[in-house]
C-alpha cells in the first residue's frame, strides 16, 4: 500500500477552473515557483518527465503545487523515438518533428502551463487536437494571448515556448526568477507592471473566464499514444515523422 498526501483542490487544471477568480498575481507567481522548484529537482538528477501538462500537476492549496504521473519519466539518454505519448498541446515542436523528448521540451511545456496559469485558459481548448494542430505548433505557431500579463512574466514564458530549444531558460533560472518576482513587494518594477496589466485587464470587458463547457469536443488534455505519427529515417541516419497531411489544411 502506498500513501499519499492528498490535495485537496485536485488537478492544477481543476484548481483553475474554480478558484481563477480569486488568485492574485502572487498566487499565480507562487504556483509557478513550486511547480518549477519540483521540475528542477527532476532535471538535477538526470530526468526528464515527458508528459508534462496541468493535468499531471496537483494543488495541495491554491499556491502549493506538486508535480505528478512519473510514469514515462525518464533518463535524459533514452528515449524511444518509435513511442511518442503526449498531450499535443503541450507538445515541444521538436519532439512533434523528430519523436526526441530532452529536458528543453520539459521547458516547453513549463510555458504552456505559464500561459495556462496566467489567462485562464488551456492552450488550444477551441481546435481539434489532431494532424493541423501538430503541423501548426511544428511552423511556430502559438496561443492566443486574450488578456494583459505583465511583461517580465510573459518574456519569461515566451521564453520557455521558443521554437529553438537552446533559447529556452533552464528549470533552476525559472524557480530563481519566479522566487524573484514572487517577492514584488519588494521588486518595484515588477509590482508596476502587475497593478498596469490589473488596470488593463479590468478595462477588458472581452475577457471572459475560461469555461470547460466551450472546449471542442476534439481537444484530447490526457495522454496518449499519438499513431498518427509515424517516423522515417533521413539522411545522416537521424529520424523525422511523417504523417499524411488532410486535404483540407492547404
Amino acid at each position: 500500500m502506498i500513501v499519499m498526501q492528498y490535495a485537496i483542490y485536485g488537478s492544477l487544471r481543476k484548481m483553475l477552473n474554480s478558484n481563477f477568480e480569486k488568485l492574485t498575481w502572487h498566487n499565480k507567481i507562487k504556483n509557478l515557483f513550486y511547480i518549477a522548484f519540483g521540475l528542477a529537482k527532476i532535471h538535477e538528477i538526470g530526468l526528464m518527465h515527458k508528459d508534462f501538462h496541468s493535468g499531471n500537476i496537483v494543488n495541495e492549496t491554491k499556491t502549493s503545487s506538486y508535480i505528478t504521473d512519473f510514469g514515462l519519466c525518464q533518463p535524459v539518454t533514452e528515449n524511444d523515438p518509435e513511442k511518442i505519448y503526449g498531450v499535443i498541446p503541450y507538445m515541444a515542436p521538436e519532439i512533434l518533428n523528430t519523436g526526441e523528448y530532452t529536458q528543453e521540451s520539459d521547458i516547453y511545456s513549463f510555458g504552456m502551463i505559464m500561459y495556462e496559469v496566467f489567462t485562464s485558459y488551456p492552450p488550444y481548448y477551441n481546435i481539434p487536437h489532431d494532424e493541423k494542430l501538430v503541423i501548426l505548433i511544428c511552423n511556430g505557431h502559438k496561443p492566443e494571448i486574450m488578456c494583459e500579463i505583465p511583461q517580465l512574466l510573459k518574456d519569461l514564458m515566451e521564453k520557455c515556448w521558443d521554437t529553438d530549444p537552446s533559447n529556452r531558460p533552464k528549470a533552476i533560472e525559472l524557480k530563481s526568477q519566479l522566487k524573484k518576482y514572487s517577492n514584488y513587494n519588494y521588486n518595484n518594477e515588477i509590482k508596476k507592471q502587475i497593478d498596469k496589466a490589473n488596470e488593463a485587464n479590468k478595462l477588458n470587458k472581452n475577457f471572459i473566464q475560461y469555461n470547460p463547457k466551450i472546449t471542442h469536443p476534439q481537444a484530447i488534455y490526457t495522454s496518449r499514444h499519438l499513431p498518427f505519427l509515424k517516423s522515417k529515417k533521413v539522411e545522416h541516419d537521424t529520424k523525422q515523422w511523417d504523417f499524411e497531411i488532410p486535404e483540407d489544411i492547404i
